[in-house]
């Protein structure tokens, strides 16, 4: 089956999270993917579950798989000029150029756009980084944790006030980032399509994080006042907010349209006259007394399981649902069905269980047509069948340490 991408050619000259999930969204469209890799070590997640805490351990590296399912590799020292060479050929035969490299080591690689817009005026040069190529802070370095959720404004907004920050998920600014970044690769090459022209796109962690807080920056550009954390002991709509039930779990409601379902979240809770009493009958009275009504809200969950609620929530007519644990989801039959996970063949010989991007396509589907590349696989394949090097050549380069 013919895949969206099929025959396009993309070098993903980076390395950690942002730039490589970008390619490997592309790479599961259908596109070559070609992973360039340092000589010493190559990319640093081959070492992430050595040197994080933060993520178990497990025979399987399943975040270099994250990032890098249906791509090849290859190991060049970019330092060299033998390894340069190598480079700017496949960029002559590629469509897309992605790096995330700080601008003054570009320079110093010669790597900058206008070097590699003179070998292939077509190519879709794509650089990402902390905070963009434009301001103070182009040369100073980021990963999602401080680029997206500290600067953006993101971590800032979450949880209750007075309460410590939250700790990142791993990867999010990442992984929200690198799908606004596929999405700019895509439009340039629409473009291009069009026109015959190559351009830059540039893509940081502190944009991403600033378009994921639209509606929250919205208002602060708009108002000029701060946009502070919002308790949920006074959400203004209190069948908007979330509550713990008997055994701990957590029942999300998400009834933004508050008279429509108010009855529903009544007959399911048995409320009884509080649906018809005068502080509680309409959106506006629930919240002008929010304070109030959520306190009762809290102590009715508080009486049943989550199941429980479940079961009662689910037959009426109102928006919600139940909070799950990542485990809970791993499990959850509804992203199953959907693709979002798939279980494949790991080379290692056992089964691995990935997850794809979420979308599906009637005639071009995503496919898992290869594993993350092991350090430098298809270097040799690469040099042979893209570039015509004999074998000889690849003995001399492997002699100058320039592939490994």
């Amino acid at each position: 089956m013919k895949m969206a991408l099929e025959g396009i050619r993309v070098l993903d000259v980076s390395e950690a999270g942002l730039a490589p999930v970008c390619c490997r969204i592309l790479a599961d469209m259908g596109a070559e993917v070609i992973k360039v890799e340092r000589t010493e070590g190559g990319d640093q997640t081959r070492g992430i579950l050595k040197i994080s805490g933060n993520v178990p351990v497990y025979d399987i590296n399943y975040v270099l798989e994250f990032y890098n399912l249906n791509k090849k590799g290859i190991t060049l020292d970019l330092k060299k000029k033998e390894g340069r060479d190598i480079l700017y050929k496949l960029v002559e035969k590629s469509d897309v150029f992605v790096c995330n490299f700080r601008p003054h080591a570009l320079k110093d690689l010669g790597l900058e756009y206008k070097d590699i817009s003179k070998l292939n005026p077509r190519i879709i040069y794509t650089h990402l980084s902390g905070y963009g190529l434009h301001g103070p802070e182009k040369d100073v370095g980021a990963y999602d944790f401080v680029g997206y959720w500290a600067r953006s404004g993101v971590m800032a907004s979450l949880g209750e006030p007075g309460t410590p920050l939250p700790f990142q998920v791993p990867g999010f600014g990442d992984n929200t980032t690198g799908m606004y970044a596929a999405c700019a690769i895509m439009m340039a090459l629409f473009h291009r399509e069009r026109t015959g022209e190559g351009q830059e796109v540039c893509v940081s962690l502190v944009g991403g994080g600033i378009w994921s807080m639209g509606i929250v920056l919205s208002s602060v550009l708009a108002t000029g006042m701060e946009y502070g954390r919002i308790s949920r002991t006074n959400q203004s709509n209190p069948i908007f907010n979330s509550y713990e039930c008997a055994d701990g779990r957590w029942i999300q409601l998400a009834c933004i349209q508050g008279d429509r379902y108010w009855a529903g979240i009544c007959n399911a809770l048995e409320l009884g006259k509080l649906e018809t009493d005068p502080k509680y009958a309409t959106h506006e009275k629930r919240m002008e007394n929010n304070k109030e009504l959520i306190s009762i809200l809290d102590k009715v969950f508080k009486s049943k399981t989550q199941k429980e609620w479940a079961e009662r929530l689910a037959k009426e007519n109102a928006i919600w649902t139940t909070v799950k644990t990542p485990a809970e989801v791993a499990a959850d039959p509804t992203p199953w069905a959907d693709t979002y996970f798939r279980e494949i063949d790991h080379p290692v010989g056992r089964k691995l269980k990935v997850i794809m991007p979420p979308w599906q396509f009637s005639k071009t589907p995503t496919t898992v047509r290869r594993t993350a590349p092991e350090y430098g696989q298809h270097t040799e394949e690469i040099l042979t069948e893209i570039l015509d090097y004999t074998w000889d050549d690849i003995t001399a380069l492997k002699d100058k340490k320039v592939i490994g």
